[in-house]
């Protein structure tokens, strides 16, 4: 068994092995490798560290928290590919073109994109912006032309822009606001006055929306005659009348609901038959329109309802034909959930016909003559200074006070008196 000073040693053989150039003979095979690798630890282990472990009387002690320091070993042999002489030195001729004034020029992308190129790419880019460079030159016509045309830019722009930031006074909250939060804070500006409020730029949104819609009806509906199509009545073949909802522009629930109206009479069904189908439809049947309403919504489109819709129909015309319905005929209609409406019809005496027009002519016009008549004879005038006049005049005396009257009579005294001074005064 070895010793602790053996062990030592070693650990510094093998440290000194690491310290010695690795052996790379590519005309070796692997096995005299391995042997060359061996002999040289050998070697090392009882040349270089023997001095040391020989003048120390004891083994070196480590502490609990230190733990022994080991360097990575390298491997003894080259696994790198064999490359031919002539490879080597066009790889290093081609690798050493670098100008590395012109790559201290680039900022970080243009260097990682300079570093990728091959040798001519990299020349090529130095020749493209070499002759940038000259095109762009501060004595070219080019050169001069762009800072005219930069400076009249400037010469047009007005900006004044503040020395350094504003300072805001504190706000003094008061006593009740003592402790509060600032609902702007001392990095926010202030408003300059030289825009509007939020309300306003609602308001002007809104002008543009209604301008908008307006350019819409003023160019884009006119182009909907178009497509206009002359109206052709129902048929005996089409007596079921459906109706959509459509949203323009937006997805919304009830643009599946469809609803279908139809005349059971327009079935080519007989008597018996559309009394049949009438009692079956129930509430749905209006006798005053004399309509059959239903309407769906369960389904996710409009097909799927109006098919739904479509089947519903076809099922009571079946069951209205069907000899199980006889039953039916002992059954009233039932008409309670109808309850119409009262409509006024509108006189006919009130309307304009060509009489009646002639006669209200004839009583304006006899109206404007008598008002003229009345304003241009003598008696119809009234003086009005005259009439003033007559109203000053008036004899004051005939004229007596309500008041005056009952004080002009004597008042009875004792009891009686005063009973009718109290009477008075309520």
């Amino acid at each position: 068994m070895m010793g602790d000073a053996d062990e030592e040693a070693a650990m510094f053989g093998k440290e000194a092995a690491k310290s010695k150039p690795r052996i790379n003979r590519p005309s070796l095979n692997f096995l005299e490798h391995t042997k060359a690798a061996a002999k040289q630890a050998s070697s090392s282990i009882i040349q270089a560290p023997r001095r040391h472990v020989l003048s120390s009387k004891e083994p070196r002690q480590l502490r609990s928290n230190q733990r022994p320091h080991f360097q990575s070993v390298s491997r003894p042999f080259s696994t790198t590919r064999r490359t031919p002489a002539e490879d080597k030195k066009a790889s290093a001729s081609s690798e050493g073109y670098f100008n590395r004034a012109f790559y201290n020029r680039l900022d970080r992308d243009d260097q990682a994109s300079y570093t990728s190129l091959t040798p001519d790419e990299r020349q090529k880019m130095e020749n493209v912006d070499s002759a940038l460079r000259d095109h762009f030159a501060k004595d070219s016509r080019t050169h001069r032309e762009m800072e005219d045309n930069i400076a009249a830019e400037l010469e047009a722009l007005d900006f004044e822009f503040p020395a350094g930031p504003v300072e805001r006074e504190p706000k003094n909250n008061g006593f009740f606001q003592m402790g509060e939060k600032e609902d702007i804070g001392p990095d926010e500006d202030d408003f300059q006055g030289d825009d509007i409020s939020s309300l306003g730029h609602g308001e002007l949104e809104q002008t543009r929306e209604i301008r908008e819609y307006a350019r819409l009806a003023g160019w884009e509906m006119p182009l909907l005659a178009n497509l206009t199509q002359p109206f052709t009545p129902p048929t005996a073949a089409t007596p079921l009348r459906f109706r959509y909802t459509t949203y323009m522009g937006e997805q919304h629930p009830a643009s599946r609901k469809v609803v279908v109206e139809f005349d059971p009479s327009d079935l080519s069904l007989t008597p018996a038959h559309t009394q049949n189908l009438i009692k079956l439809a129930g509430v749905r049947y209006n006798p005053v329109s004399k309509l059959v309403k239903m309407s769906c919504e369960d389904h996710e489109t409009q097909a799927q309802n109006k098919r739904y819709l479509g089947d519903t129909i076809k099922g009571l015309i079946a069951k209205a034909k069907s000899p199980e319905s006889e039953w039916l005929k002992d059954i009233p209609v039932d008409f309670r959930h109808a309850k119409p409406k009262k409509r006024f019809q509108f006189p006919e005496e009130w309307l304009l016909t060509e009489e009646r027009k002639k006669e209200l002519e004839a009583r304006r016009e006899a109206r404007e003559l008598a008002q003229k008549t009345k304003m241009e004879s003598p008696a119809g005038l009234i003086d009005g200074i005259k009439e003033i006049e007559e109203a000053r005049n008036i004899d004051l005396s005939r004229v007596e006070a309500p008041l005056m009257a009952e004080a002009k009579q004597p008042m009875a005294k004792g009891k009686q008196g005063k009973k009718e001074m109290r009477q008075g005064r309520a």
